[in-house]
């Protein structure tokens, strides 16, 4: 069974083992993408303008980003498109696995480290997205249309949002343009943390 979704991985050359396991983990998914993607950064861009060519070839409904020294678990699409279809969402992200450190998204709220998974996103949730920073890593599945009508991911430190990683700033530029997100309280994918983290950073 096919997916109305195209994966989409930006990688650099010397990450090629990292990305045949992300590659391998596509592969396993219970509903298929129609495509993938593999976009290189060969100029040294960066993230944003790797992941916004290859947006550029997009022809399906839904984009999942995926970076390529991340992996999907086997239901990854497959949970993320039924939510989607079920919910109107523009956008919809699950919780991560986490090898290499504990959870590197917990945020720190009054004072107290709170761990996002399994938290309706509402609007304490939207309030601190755009005043205190990202806790929604890029492995999600959202509408590449909607992606595309705000602009793509902009340049890190081109507009006034906080933080420096473009996948930050097109989540604001979501939310600007009235899109809707819905966290799925499942864990549908694996977060590696390791010393070549790029952070979407030109290299």
């Amino acid at each position: 069974m096919f997916g109305d979704v195209t994966v989409v991985i930006p990688t650099i050359p010397r990450r090629r083992e990292m990305l045949g396991r992300a590659l391998e983990s596509v592969t396993r998914q219970t509903r298929m993408p129609e495509a993938v993607i593999i976009e290189y950064d060969t100029t040294g861009q960066g993230a944003y303008a790797t992941r916004n060519r290859a947006l550029a070839g997009v022809t399906t409904r839904y984009v999942a980003w995926l970076d390529d020294d991340d992996t999907l678990e086997p239901n990854h699409l497959e949970t993320c498109l039924k939510v989607l279809a079920q919910t109107g969402a523009t956008l919809v992200y699950p919780g991560a696995f986490f090898v290499g450190r504990d959870n590197p998204l917990a945020v720190s709220v009054d004072g107290q480290w709170v761990d996002p998974f399994g938290v309706t996103f509402g609007e304490e949730q939207e309030h601190h997205l755009r005043v205190h920073g990202n806790f929604i890593p890029v492995t999600y599945v959202a509408a590449a249309a909607d992606v595309r009508r705000v602009g793509g991911f902009p340049e890190p430190s081109s507009e006034a949002w906080p933080g420096e990683c473009e996948d930050h700033g097109l989540l604001v530029r979501l939310l600007d343009g009235g899109a809707r997100f819905v966290h799925v309280p499942e864990r549908t994918w694996t977060y590696h943390v390791h010393g070549e983290n790029t952070g979407g950073r030109p290299t």
